[in-house]
């Protein structure tokens, strides 16, 4: 019985990925190296056993590294915060990339943004009481970023405060936004262990941000996550 409402619930969140035309990204470890690939999803097939997906445009030469030896596709959707496993039925001449259905998925928790904290640090700048700040980032989400700080460090920003130019350095890209506080309060000693005698934690949302910025961050969210899989899985 759990087993069926598993596997209705599945075919229900393919379908509606169809429906709004979702992108899934198949991805392989390569020496520690994520490899990537998108698809868009095209069709379900239930009754032929079939996910029908096809190749966004620039993405030829990556299908194949993202196909291990025995054929099998790690499958990410973002906006349905599920990845699967499934075996590749074929590939056809118009880029049409079939799979069987899954015999299982996973869930990552299921919130309106998903936060994740980045790999490599990241900064970020902004203008408070005429001066320059810059400060490693916490997390991130689409929706906006934190920032942690030592009691020895606190800036102090009421909640609320608007920033018309904020600087996000995430690798060799700059992404400037509009934002604003929402929160700002104490941290517990040694509730992290770079920070013994507690800190501060500002909460940042993003009030504005481009179209190109945000699909952007969104893909460093989804290779950011594929990079914690990878390291749960390890452990």
């Amino acid at each position: 019985m759990k087993e069926q409402k598993r596997s209705k619930d599945f075919d229900r969140m393919i379908v509606e990925a169809v429906q709004e035309n979702l992108s899934f990204f198949a991805w392989q470890s390569i020496g520690g190296i994520v490899e990537k690939c998108e698809l868009k999803i095209k069709a379900y097939r239930k009754d032929y056993n079939e996910i029908e997906l096809e190749l966004c445009a620039g993405q030829e030469d990556k299908l194949a590294k993202v196909i291990s030896g025995n054929r099998i596709l790690n499958i990410y959707v973002p906006e349905l915060s599920v990845s699967f496993s499934s075996e590749l039925k074929s590939v056809t001449v118009d880029q049409k990339v079939k799979l069987y259905p899954p015999s299982d998925y996973a869930f990552y928790e299921r919130r309106k943004h998903e936060r994740v904290q980045p790999s490599k640090t990241c900064f970020v700048s902004f203008e408070h009481n005429k001066m320059m700040i810059k400060k490693s980032i916490f997390d991130f989400s689409l929706g906006g970023i934190a920032v942690i700080l030592p009691k020895s460090d606190k800036v102090i920003i009421s909640k609320g405060k608007a920033f018309a130019v904020f600087v996000l350095d995430i690798g060799l890209r700059k992404i400037k936004v509009k934002a604003e506080c929402i929160n700002s309060f104490s941290i517990d000693r040694f509730k992290f262990d770079n920070l013994p005698y507690g800190g501060f934690k500002l909460a940042f949302r993003f009030t504005e941000i481009s179209k190109e910025d945000k699909a952007f961050l969104a893909d460093f969210i989804t290779q950011e996550m594929l990079m914690q899989q990878i390291q749960k899985k390890a452990n």
